[in-house]
């Protein structure tokens, strides 16, 4: 019996009940991956079946407001794939009638929409013969074929996405692509797998030279960097400051919002400047209107945003006068335009939310 067999046949008989798995619907499964992208199976069940209930297809979900989606996406956090998953049912409804597109082109331009989830919902929906590609997969594969590069270097993706391919099951692409997943999910444990309950377990390169800890490899080339701060927005009436500096870790050149890191930091790179400072202690009464978390290349951020209204333009002359920057004011509308950065867009989601 070949091993692709051996997996569905597996897969048929152990796969865990879950309700995005009775029907071969592109629409629930699609809304299934993308809640899945960052978080939990056990967490986000109860959380689907309200969301589908409210929102059974995709014209029910582009009919409806932007915050009551976001309302039954609450628990789930990244609201962001909230807002894309409503883009993209508008897009649906728009441009393909209310269906689902049936190829990988179409599905790849819908808003939040990679290469993984849209090679999910294409094999188990529709059986094309799409192989997929996630972080359970590649454990397996690795593990498998004895793929023993590093998964998170440059070649990795490429290399292991032609394995999956080799190894998809054509006659039942949907099938195989969830076997692989489940099996990933609940016997090829990143820690103590269960090799021997594994349908795959008589090719397993990794156990049969028994380096199931070794296998897959997994090196980041650099140390993640975490780093707390506070972003400012100084407003007058419809008017928000906007600064340049000339020394800045991550947006030198750049008009931004004022904005430095507190407490321990790597080096004196990451110092908040004096205007800074000057802010903090002018207005260090003004409580935080949210946080939100950022990654740039290996530092991971997390920044609580300050919002100041001013009643005279003046206030701020004087912390400006003196320092080594320019400034500008900006219409609230032209923000992301003036201060093009995710950053920007994120700033605006905590003060409009």
């Amino acid at each position: 019996m070949n091993p692709q067999k051996k997996l569905r046949d597996w897969y048929l008989l152990h796969k865990r009940d879950l309700p995005f798995r009775k029907k071969k619907q592109a629409y629930p499964i699609w809304i299934s991956e993308v809640m899945l992208q960052q978080t939990r199976v056990a967490a986000m069940l109860p959380l689907f079946e309200n969301f589908v209930n409210r929102f059974p297809n995709p014209e029910s979900l582009a009919k409806a407001t932007e915050e009551e989606v976001l309302s039954f996406w609450k628990g789930l956090g990244y609201y962001s794939r909230a807002r894309n998953i409503r883009k993209a049912a508008i897009q649906i409804v728009q441009q393909y009638n209310g269906s689902f597109p049936k190829d990988l082109d179409s599905v790849l331009k819908l808003p939040g929409i990679g290469n993984y989830t849209a090679r999910a919902i294409l094999s188990i929906s529709y059986d094309l013969p799409l192989a997929v590609l996630d972080g359970n997969v590649k454990r397996v594969l690795s593990r498998y074929y004895g793929y023993t590069k590093n998964i998170l270097g440059p070649q990795a993706e490429k290399e292991l996405q032609l394995k999956a391919d080799g190894f998809l099951n054509l006659d039942f692409p949907g099938d195989h692509n969830q076997a692989v997943m489940e099996l990933g999910a609940t016997i090829c444990l990143p820690e103590s797998p269960k090799c021997l309950v594994c349908p795959l377990m008589d090719g397993c390169y990794a156990r049969i030279h028994g380096k199931t800890k070794e296998i897959p490899l997994r090196e980041k080339k650099q140390k993640q960097v975490l780093l707390t701060g506070e972003i400012w927005v100084i407003q007058q009436k419809n008017l928000i400051l906007l600064i340049k500096e000339k020394k800045n870790r991550f947006l030198k050149g750049m008009f931004h919002l004022p904005s430095g890191f507190l407490g321990e930091i790597p080096n004196s790179d990451y110092a908040p400047s004096p205007f800074f400072h000057s802010v903090q202690s002018e207005y260090k009464e003004t409580p935080s209107k949210g946080k939100f978390k950022h990654t740039i290349t290996y530092h991971k951020l997390e920044y609580s945003v300050h919002l100041v209204n001013l009643k005279e333009p003046n206030q701020i002359q004087s912390l400006l006068a003196g320092n080594d920057l320019e400034s500008k004011w900006v219409e609230v509308s032209d923000l992301e335009s003036e201060f093009p950065s995710s950053l920007a867009k994120k700033v605006k989601k905590i003060l409009l939310y």
